[in-house]
């Protein structure tokens, strides 16, 4: 009885949203956590409904892309220079592919840009050098 009741918490800690995400680097967020912090796209599924407070970057990639590990210290470079003005998600599409099918991701990295204000986020596909991440940061926050 003691283990069924230990694995349940488990679970539960598994699907339960982060606290807070931490300003000055990327946070892996799971698909639940993803619900919680930036959209629940199955409640929301025809319009986009931002539940963040910051603007946001998040890095939809995986474990196996080429790519995706190339960009990967220049977003934790990112995360500590726009600290404390934008905060950085990254979502494992392979552990989380009922959201990357939700948002039409086929090619990774994808990053998704939410603005605070709740406009439509912007998207690129690709490892783009730090530089025109920058731009496209500095061009949707505003």
């Amino acid at each position: 009885m003691k283990l069924k009741f230990i694995v349940f918490l488990l679970l539960l800690c598994a699907y339960m949203p982060i606290a807070s995400a931490q300003n000055g680097k990327v946070n892996k967020i799971s698909q639940g956590e993803y619900k919680a912090l930036v959209h629940d796209y199955t409640y929301n599924n025809d319009k986009w409904v931002f539940k963040g407070k910051q603007n946001v970057v998040i890095d939809f990639s995986a474990e196996w892309c080429g790519p995706c590990k190339s960009l990967s210290p220049i977003l934790d470079e990112l995360a500590k220079e726009y600290d404390g003005k934008v905060l950085f998600y990254k979502v494992d599409i392979d552990e989380c592919k009922e959201l990357a099918g939700a948002y039409g991701i086929t090619s990774v990295p994808t990053m998704l840009f939410c603005p605070a204000n709740g406009s439509t986020p912007t998207a690129i596909t690709g490892a783009y050098p730090k530089e025109e991440i920058i731009n496209v940061i500095n061009y949707v926050f505003k």
